[in-house]
């Protein structure tokens, strides 16, 4: 009795002694940050639960002006790291492991002295941190584009962001103070309801995001899907890839949340859905299905979800809680080339839009008091006089708008999502005919070849332990143009040195020298580390031969994953005039990928690979 009676006071020791000295809480582990291309959101991401205890604390600061969030409890995962920025009232961002006892992550933000610190607004969602600095544009009548098609132009490529690790600790900040300037900021955290659970107190958004989008969430319902998140959604028009069939879209200005990421959501035999992080400021949704001509996009009332619904699989379904009546509708004429067609409604209206060769649809899922006849004799434009409506099954009405092939649509909604706005410019007949239409010569007509070395100067590309892109792209490039030289190949490069050469140039140059073949040298990066192999990136159809030739060489002839074609709007490839292809040599982010490119037997190797799918490219044609 004596022996159990002391085991049990030792147990009893032991519990006690263990609630004195219990550990803190976990540490909240940093791994990621991610801007969106206005350069004005901020994301940083997190590998702990959404319910783990995250503490927050703002200050400001002068000499220089910057804002800085310390996240306490807090290890980071990954390098120090520094952002700069050349297009934004932010000018720089620095992120770093501010201190270890007590663990703090530290992101500061240097900007410049026209910037309204009042506009600045911080996020707790889920594990992650959303810093944002709103502009002004809350106009009750803002159109904000949610559906585009036209050229992207170079301010929508993150290669303008300048990128670099600092492995070296920051500074501490000696002047960490708190001033009666702070009391400006806190007023940005007014717009958010801060809950006391037990802990630290957590943010919660109230107010909607609407300039840019942080996809969150993927539902499958009936064969369908819905993706959800916080802020203004936009798609651009999607793509269709064969081998297996899958439908692309790209959503610009979009976060994915890293949880969803990859995954795929199955909607039926042989059919999935999947999101991925597809460049830093952009997302990008493939369905693979065999089936995909009958998906469109359906975007919700407030502008917050997109349903990416199947045409059959809707029927009988409720898409909507309230009706929506047509208030006021306008067709004109904008300029000779240029016509707005823009509804109003009572209530924000359930709608979808879909581009196909010769007209553009537009469902409506909730009108009510619909008249076909007077909408249709209100019309006051000649190109849309040939405007037709239908009823849907069940509810809801279809619009048709007749196109020309070569026209292009911008598709816009209002801010308080109760108007939507469509843009339809069609060229002019001679100016059809002036548009230089790419040139495809026949063997022994292909002379001129540009090589186009990625990055450059001050424009380092990606960055991983000192190992900087522009420097394996040159060496390739050089290497691939002296096997070209050799073959009797008139050799162009847009850069032989360490040099920055801007995209705009990039694409005059090849224009200057009469190219009669265009190929861009990159190498890839991830968030992920384990991502690696070769892609193959091009736009047009006349480009589409060239790449498959390139890419079945290069990956017969690298070790390492054939991650396959992309159809991708890269500005150097998509407004050359020549078959014009962008190829990833490999992934940076990849430490075992990383030391292999660096290697001149790595080099050598794509270089010679890249040459044999020129030159049978050229064989073939």
């Amino acid at each position: 009795m004596g022996k159990k009676l002391l085991v049990l006071l030792i147990i009893l020791f032991i519990g006690v002694f263990s609630v004195a000295v219990a550990s803190p809480a976990e540490p909240v582990k940093i791994n990621t940050i991610n801007f969106d291309n206005s350069d004005n959101m901020i994301f940083i991401g997190s590998l702990s639960s959404p319910n783990q205890p995250m503490n927050i604390k703002t200050f400001k600061l002068t000499n220089p002006n910057r804002f800085g969030i310390d996240i306490e409890n807090a290890i980071l995962t990954r390098p120090n790291s520094s952002w700069s920025f050349k297009n934004s009232k932010i000018r720089q961002v620095k992120f770093s492991q501010f201190s270890t006892e007590p663990a703090v992550v530290r992101m500061v933000v240097y900007y410049n002295n026209d910037l309204d610190t009042g506009k600045i607004q911080v996020y707790k969602i889920g594990s992650n941190i959303v810093f944002s600095y709103k502009k002004d544009f809350l106009k009750q009548d803002y159109m904000e584009n949610i559906y585009r098609e036209q050229k992207s132009t170079s301010e929508d490529y993150y290669e303008y962001t300048t990128y670099s690790e600092d492995p070296s600790k920051s500074q501490q900040e000696a002047d960490y103070v708190r001033p009666e300037q702070m009391n400006q900021v806190n007023q940005a955290f007014k717009s958010t309801t801060a809950t006391t659970t037990t802990g630290p107190t957590r943010i919660e958004p109230t107010l909607k995001l609407k300039s840019r989008y942080y996809l969150s969430r993927v539902d499958v319902k009936r064969g369908n899907a819905l993706i959800r998140g916080i802020g203004q959604i936009a798609i651009e028009n999607p793509i269709i890839v064969s081998n297996p069939t899958r439908l692309v879209f790209d959503l610009p200005n979009t976060y994915v949340a890293q949880e969803i990421r990859n995954k795929d959501y199955y909607l039926g035999e042989n059919e999935s859905i999947r999101v991925g992080q597809f460049e830093p400021t952009k997302a990008r949704v493939v369905i693979t299905s065999e089936d995909v001509a009958k998906f469109r996009p359906i975007y919700s009332f407030d502008g917050q979800s997109i349903f990416f619904a199947h045409d059959d699989r809707i029927l009988g379904m409720k898409l909507f809680d309230q009706y929506a009546t047509i208030s006021n509708y306008t067709a004109k004429k904008v300029n000779d080339i240029t016509d707005l067609f823009e509804l109003s409604f009572t209530a924000p209206p359930i709608h979808s839009i879909k581009r196909l060769n010769n007209k553009v649809e537009i469902n409506l899922y909730n009108p009510t008091g619909f008249n076909h006849e007077a909408f249709k004799s209100g019309l006051n434009s000649i190109r849309l006089s040939e405007l037709k409506t239908e009823n849907l099954p069940y509810v809801g009405l279809k619009i048709i708008i007749p196109l020309k092939q070569l026209a292009t649509i911008e598709y816009s909604e209002s801010f308080d999502n109760k108007t939507i706005q469509l843009l339809m410019t069609t060229p002019k007949e001679a100016e059809i005919k002036s548009t230089p239409s790419p040139i495809i010569k026949k063997k022994g007509e292909i002379k001129t070849i540009v090589i186009d070395a990625g990055h450059g100067g001050s424009d380092v590309g990606a960055m991983r332990e000192d190992i900087l892109e522009k420097d394996i792209t040159l060496d390739i490039s050089k290497r691939l143009a002296e096997i070209l030289r050799k073959k009797g190949y008139d050799i162009q490069m847009t850069r032989k040195t360490d040099e920055y050469v801007s995209l705009k140039d990039r694409v005059t140059f090849t224009e200057k020298k009469k190219a009669d073949l265009f190929i861009s040298v990159h190498v890839n990066s991830s968030v992920s580390t384990e991502a690696s192999g070769l892609e193959t990136h091009y736009y047009t159809p006349a480009s589409y031969e060239f790449a498959q030739t390139v890419h079945k060489q290069l990956a017969s002839k690298i070790k390492s994953k054939d991650r396959g074609l992309f159809k991708s709007k890269f500005y150097v490839i998509n407004n050359d005039i020549a078959p014009s292809i962008l190829v990833e040599t490999g992934f940076i982010s990849n430490q075992e990928e990383r030391c292999q490119l660096i290697t001149d037997e790595r080099k050598q190797k794509t270089a010679e690979a890249i040459a044999d799918g020129i030159i049978k490219y050229i064989k073939n044609n």
